[in-house]
């Protein structure tokens, strides 16, 4: 994995990685598990190729920042924001249900 994250990892102290959900030119989003709360979570990580580019770092903490502000029952709520030791930002986001929009798009065309 590109985040030098693996499955069944356990990172700062307290989550589990179950699974990559997805991954894109900038960034990937974990499954993973908060072993304090018993909840499941959703992580995403910047890619470490990402640290090359300047101001990138400072552009995802101020997603985190932006993110965590909105209070909405249609948006994800972030609960953390931290960095891996090798350096690489992540954010925590509450894990939501249901389906991908391309998917839910693909099932509506049918």
């Amino acid at each position: 994995m590109s985040a030098a994250l693996w499955e069944g990892d356990i990172f700062a102290g307290k989550y589990r990685v179950d699974k990559v959900l997805g991954q894109g030119g900038m960034g990937m989003v974990l499954g993973a598990h908060h072993l304090g709360l018993d909840e499941p979570v959703a992580i995403k990580v910047l890619l470490p190729a990402m640290l090359e580019i300047p101001g990138m770092v400072e552009r995802f903490l101020r997603e985190a920042k932006a993110a965590a502000k909105i209070k909405n029952e249609h948006v994800a709520r972030v609960t953390d924001v931290d960095a891996l030791p090798s350096g690489v930002p992540y954010i925590v986001m509450e894990l939501l249900d249901g389906l991908a929009l391309a998917a839910l798009c693909k099932q509506k065309q049918r």
